[in-house]
């Protein structure tokens, strides 16, 4: 039996993974839930064995057989420290498997193997570079106090007006008005959920705002615009350190580009490859396939 190449990326809200075969076919893509480091080893295999999973039923192979596999994944906040020595002692299943941070896929990805940085906007936010085989990182530090431009911090800042309208402080807007709805219109309830909330509980937030964005609601623009400039920081740190291509990637960039400096917007590089297919490369697979398969 050939050789079959697995594709993971392991990040805040999702977990996805691709099959391939050696001739660059995809076989099959699966998904599962949020897979950031912070969540612990074994939650994290457990979402990309998930992903794996789904993705080998999608190709319709009949029994697992993941010693056939050759794979790779790239997670969010697995350069923490302490995280990859944890992650390089558990056990897996496949033939190999390559671990790396999520920027690093997303960079490979998006610049087909080329240097380049990228800015990755999802649940969090970090702009990574590589340039003259040497890596960069600026942010993704975190939430709250890092990942700015982030659905995360973005849903943060929603809740942050959401309070500011409910005892006064400010007129509503339909953005505003929706989050306190979603509450039963206490503010008990709203702390209740804040004391609780996760970064990814935040960035399911981020939708309603980019939704009253696009209908006009000013205090959504104005978070989008807020965004829009963080991530133009992040860019500008990338250019300032040399980086020839760099490209916005990440659930939240389509939605924030039209908020982007207009300077910037224009700079920017389309991507060549998603981060699975960076994954991929990681894994094995000659990235002319992993970035020109039959999706």
């Amino acid at each position: 039996m050939s050789t079959l190449f697995l594709g993971i990326d392991a990040g805040g809200t999702s977990c996805r993974a691709r099959l391939i075969d050696e001739s660059g076919t995809v076989f099959g893509e699966g998904a599962a839930g949020p897979a950031s480091a912070r969540l612990g080893v074994e939650a994290v295999f457990d979402s990309m064995m998930g992903a794996a999973r789904e993705a080998w039923r999608a190709a319709e192979l009949g029994p697992f057989a993941f010693t056939r596999v050759r794979a790779a994944a790239g997670i969010a906040g697995y350069r923490r420290e302490g995280i990859a020595a944890d992650f390089t002692v558990r056990p897996h299943p496949f033939e190999s498997l390559q671990l790396t941070d999520d920027g690093t896929i997303a960079c490979l990805g998006a610049h087909g193997g080329a240097e380049g940085g990228v800015v990755i906007a999802g649940t969090g936010s970090i702009a990574y570079g590589l340039r003259t085989g040497h890596a960069l990182r600026f942010g993704g530090y975190g939430f709250p106090a890092s990942d700015e431009g982030s659905g995360a911090r973005l849903g943060l800042a929603a809740m942050e007006a959401a309070f500011q309208a409910i005892d006064g402080r400010a007129v509503p807007t339909p953005l505003t008005e929706a989050l306190i709805e979603r509450f039963g219109g206490r503010a008990a309830a709203m702390t209740h959920w804040c004391d609780g909330a996760t970064p990814t509980d935040y960035a399911a937030l981020a939708p309603l705002v980019t939704l009253h964005a696009e209908r006009g609601d000013r205090i959504a623009q104005l978070l989008m615009e807020g965004a829009g400039d963080a991530l133009a920081a992040l860019a500008a740190a990338l250019e300032a350190a040399g980086c020839p291509r760099i490209a916005l990637i990440g659930g939240l960039a389509g939605a924030v580009q039209p908020y982007l400096p207009q300077a910037l917007a224009k700079r920017l590089s389309e991507p060549l490859g998603d981060a699975l297919d960076g994954a991929l490369a990681l894994a094995g697979l000659p990235l002319t396939l992993a970035a020109t398969d039959a999706r």
